[in-house]
């Protein structure tokens, strides 16, 4: 194996173009180089994977200098596309190659945004690039771009064979973005006796599958077995046995509450088509990229034959009407599609973390995150709607607001409700008195029908009331948090405290 280059500290940013040209300068024309598991170490585990397939589309993101392709090459796989974002690297490799290997190509390009159309390639081969790029200081967003490359062009049925340090920040990574949909295998790669690596390293193999299908991953790391670094073995049979557990969840039937990532990756297929029927739970936005997070359900229409007002709109739900049967209930929540008109509705549920928002930043801030759900329709111009439930009052007069010890804050009010149901009879002129505990502001604790009294009947009710107060109270006496309220109309509300 070829030495590295002595290296300062500024050339240590392998996410740098930069400092990739000047480190390959620094090396020199015509020399390769491997940063861990050379040819003979993975000659075997590779070539059971292309055997057979000589004709097979290659591709090898981050090429580098490493003598991985033209080994390939001389052993009948003449279809290898190297890419690399060095133009010195490249440039290099041509001239080492373009007489002796015609066939092979090399492009200068950067790897997290190829420009290779969609399903090009049946295998792509990565031999450390996905670890350069996962600098612990940079974060996931560089590798993450990667991998939406290297699954946009491989073709379904294709395989993306990755050859990795598997260190935490990318072993998650790699099992989170080939959760749904891929078929995924990880063997460990035998070292030579007298090697003093202090590293172990892994190949790791996605079989791009149906989206929505979740496969357990087969492991070939053996507990039992003498790895160079033990400790980095039992890591990574660990994460694998966690991921497992996620994965086993995701095929018992039970309801998951999804990130938007997850449905990003096809946890529940093909988000641009609509299934008829399909309602899945999930949580929209996220720290770093949205204000707030949201709890939300996505809905497409059961009976797709309908004409419909939306092709998908977004109903805000907000935290007062949040635990009605209407939109807490799964059989609710269908009405409200279907009064919608919408072929696809997504339901977003405020409560307390959105108190203090004004409705515009909600929708300003859900905008984006809903965008990834919408569906297909290409004759569709209009901006997905925004609605939203009104909390069903039309009136309201706070009589007073108190604190108990026990059941904490509480709003006593007088409200006039909307007319929800077009009958004007029913609901118009009708006050009703209702308690609410601030702690749970959804739910009315209790309520009553308001109804004046007639004037002639005001003297006797006054009477009336006085005695039947002082009775009901000494009725009532063994119950705690009694109240009673009678301001001039022919009602006596009583609500009983939870001790």
């Amino acid at each position: 194996m070829a030495t590295t280059p002595a290296l300062d500290d500024a050339l240590l940013d392998f996410t740098s173009r930069e400092n990739w040209d000047k480190f390959f300068a620094l090396r020199g024309d015509g020399d390769s180089f491997e940063w861990y598991a050379e040819w003979p170490q993975i000659k075997a585990p590779l070539l059971s994977l292309l055997l057979g397939e000589e004709g097979t589309e290659i591709l090898v993101p981050g090429c580098g200098s490493s003598s991985l392709s033209e080994q390939l090459y001389d052993l009948g796989f003449r279809r290898i596309t190297n890419v690399d974002f060095s133009r010195v690297i490249v440039a290099d490799m041509l001239r080492r190659h373009a007489r002796v290997r015609p066939q092979m190509r090399w492009r200068v390009m950067d790897m997290t945004n190829m420009q290779f159309p969609d399903g090009s390639f049946d295998f792509i081969l990565d031999k450390g690039g996905l670890d350069a790029l996962m600098e612990p200081e940079v974060g996931t967003k560089l590798g993450m771009k990667y991998l939406d490359e290297a699954k946009r062009v491989l073709k379904l049925g294709g395989k993306f064979a990755c050859f990795t340090l598997a260190e935490s920040h990318v072993l998650d990574l790699l099992l989170s973005e080939f959760r749904f949909g891929w078929d995924m295998t990880i063997q460990a790669i035998a070292s030579e006796p007298s090697s003093k690596s202090a590293f172990q390293t892994f190949m790791v193999v996605m079989v791009k599958g149906k989206m929505g299908v979740v496969h357990t991953i087969k492991s070939l790391v053996d507990q039992s077995a003498e790895y160079c670094n033990m400790q980095q073995a039992n890591a990574v049979i660990h994460a694998l046995q966690n991921e497992n557990k996620i994965r086993e969840s995701h095929n018992s039937g039970v309801d998951i509450l999804f990130s938007l990532r997850d449905l990003q990756l096809g946890a529940i297929g093909d988000l641009k088509v609509i299934v008829p029927g399909r309602r899945r739970q999930l949580i929209l936005g996220e720290q770093g990229s949205s204000l707030y997070c949201y709890k939300a359900v996505l809905m497409d229409a059961k009976n797709q034959t309908e004409t419909f007002a939306y092709h998908c709109g977004v109903f805000i739900v907000p935290k007062a009407r949040a635990q009605e049967w209407l939109f807490a209930s799964e059989e609710g929540q269908w009405l409200v599609v279907e009064s919608a008109k919408a072929a696809r509705l997504i339901m977003v549920f405020l409560d307390s973390r959105h108190a203090s928002a004004d409705i515009d930043v909600i929708k300003k801030d859900l905008s984006p995150l809903v965008m990834d759900l919408e569906p297909e329709y290409p004759e569709e111009t209009d901006p997905m709607p925004f609605m939203m439930a009104s909390d069903g009052v039309k009136q309201r007069d706070v009589l007073q607001e108190v604190t108990s010890e026990i059941t904490g804050p509480m709003v006593v009010e007088d409200v006039l409700y909307e007319n929800v149901d077009g009958d004007q009879s029913c609901m118009s002129e009708k006050m009703f008195r209702r308690l609410i505990f601030k702690r749970s502001s959804g739910l009315v604790q209790s309520e009553a029908l308001l109804m004046r009294e007639s004037p002639s009947d005001e003297m006797d009710s006054k009477t009336k009331n006085s005695s039947t107060s002082s009775k009901k109270k000494s009725q009532k006496k063994g119950l705690t948090g009694i109240f009673l309220f009678n301001v001039n109309l022919d009602v006596q509300f009583y609500c009983y405290g939870v001790e």
